[in-house]
């Protein structure tokens, strides 16, 4: 007796696949680069004075990024209460720090993957999280592109000269505060264009837009993780590589810039290989090639530590709440 074979898959849209190889060849060169850069600098990278402060700005830089985790289980469990779901701040933290590592499984989507499998075992529905996670992405790309577009128009190859007056750059805070709205329209209009799509996330209703309220707490807590990172490079860049002379601001809004990079890029795991890349163009003139191969190095190590840190007591969380 024969049995029965599987029908065969679905072809992939060559629009996907030539979008895939695009984002898989710009990984590639952007990973090249750094490794290039990294081999032929390698015996230039600039020592690091083994001291106290070295050591508390390491730890800080692993506490900071775990911080940030911290932040963004306080942001999805606002965007949950706009939905309908009610979800305690200690399950959301939980799913959120077991998650996040996933970020560095490629294809980079792990860590939303994770979050909506973790969160369906704590009886949260699929469309829910997929809902409030797409909110969340929307935000936090809106947020990171006025802060990309302040770094560009104040920072790069001196851009603002003749479009901003880097003392009343009211426009770029009009254009920065439109932008955190985004996710406002980008719910209308799939509520718009797309009815069915969107009961369906909402589980026979259209998906609800955010309050205003948390529009402006999940705003200022998105801005406030972007802050936590640039000082985290601010500290290593001062403490451990021994320049205090760089501006907090500045190297803040260009660190946003090349974590923005690295987001949007697809398949790239938590922008591994982008962001240095980009880190790398836009920060040498200030600092040098060594010493922003150095900073590259040491702030992915402390996000990674960070990121493990955040795993691991959230998996004993979840062991603790087990019950016989």
């Amino acid at each position: 007796m024969s049995l029965p074979t599987a029908p065969p898959l679905p072809p992939v849209p060559l629009a996907r696949r030539l979008a895939h190889g695009l984002a898989l060849t710009l990984l590639a060169l952007a990973s090249a680069y750094f490794v290039y850069q990294l081999w032929t600098n390698l015996h230039h990278l600039p020592d690091i004075d083994w001291s106290g402060a070295t050591l508390a700005v390491l730890l800080a830089s692993v506490l900071g990024t775990l911080l940030t985790v911290a932040l963004i289980a306080l942001m999805w469990q606002c965007l949950l209460r706009d939905q309908g779901v009610h979800l305690g701040y200690r399950q959301a933290l939980r799913i959120v720090a077991i998650s996040q590592f996933g970020k560095y499984l490629p294809g980079n989507i792990g860590h939303y993957t994770g979050r909506a499998l973790l969160a369906a075992k704590e009886g949260v529905p699929t469309g829910k999280t997929v809902t409030t996670m797409a909110v969340e992405v929307v935000w936090t790309l809106a947020i990171s592109s006025a802060f990309t577009v302040v770094a560009l128009l104040l920072y790069v190859d001196d851009l603002h000269e003749g479009l901003v007056d880097n003392t009343h750059p009211g426009y770029l805070a009009l254009l920065g505060g439109l932008m955190l709205f985004a996710p406002f329209f980008g719910v209308h209009l799939l509520n718009a264009v797309a009815p069915g799509l969107s009961r369906k996330l909402g589980k026979g209703d259209l998906v609800a837009a955010p309050r205003l309220g948390t529009a402006l707490f999940v705003s200022a807590l998105m801005m406030l993780c972007f802050a936590i990172l640039g000082s985290v490079l601010w500290l290593q860049a001062t403490v451990v590589f021994g320049h205090p002379e760089v501006d907090w601001l500045q190297l803040t809004l260009l660190f946003t810039l090349a974590w923005t990079a690295g987001y949007i890029v697809p398949g790239a795991p938590g922008g591994l290989g982008v962001r240095e890349a980009v880190m790398l163009k836009l920060l040498a003139p200030q600092l040098g090639i060594s010493v922003v191969l150095g900073l590259s190095l040491v702030m992915r190590l402390s996000s990674m530590g960070g990121d493990a840190l955040a795993f691991a007591l959230g998996w004993l969380d979840q062991r603790a709440q087990r019950t016989p």
